[in-house]
């Protein structure tokens, strides 16, 4: 079964750390991204641009409306996410604690509907 990681955190937090803390979170990553790899279980996973390089697009009231940014008004934003491969909703929160953005934000660990 395919699970999708999202991971969420704060931008603001993100932009303020250091340079060598940037490196060191990204190593982080690198080295969870390559654990998944060897396990055979990563899909897929990217990094997204800032919020503020998004659009939500509607068309609930019939007509296309396009607003700048997500929908929500949070503080936590989508930062990226992970597709991945997994026996079970169990094994799939394991790898979800063990991503970097755990340490930082939050992961919403979602199956995917798989036809």
């Amino acid at each position: 079964m395919q699970y999708m990681l999202l991971i969420y955190g704060e931008e603001a937090k993100w932009a303020a750390l250091a340079p060598e803390k940037i490196s060191e979170v990204m190593a982080a990553y690198f080295a969870y991204t390559e654990d998944l790899a060897k396990a055979g279980k990563l899909k897929s996973g990217d990094e997204l641009q800032p919020v503020e390089t998004a659009k939500t697009v509607s068309l609930e009231t019939g007509k296309r409306q396009v607003v700048d940014g997500p929908f929500a008004d949070t503080k936590e934003t989508l930062g990226g996410y992970y597709l991945i491969e997994a026996d079970n909703i169990d094994e799939a929160v394991e790898w979800a604690a063990r991503c970097p953005g755990a340490r930082q934000g939050r992961i919403e660990v979602r199956p995917v509907v798989m036809r």
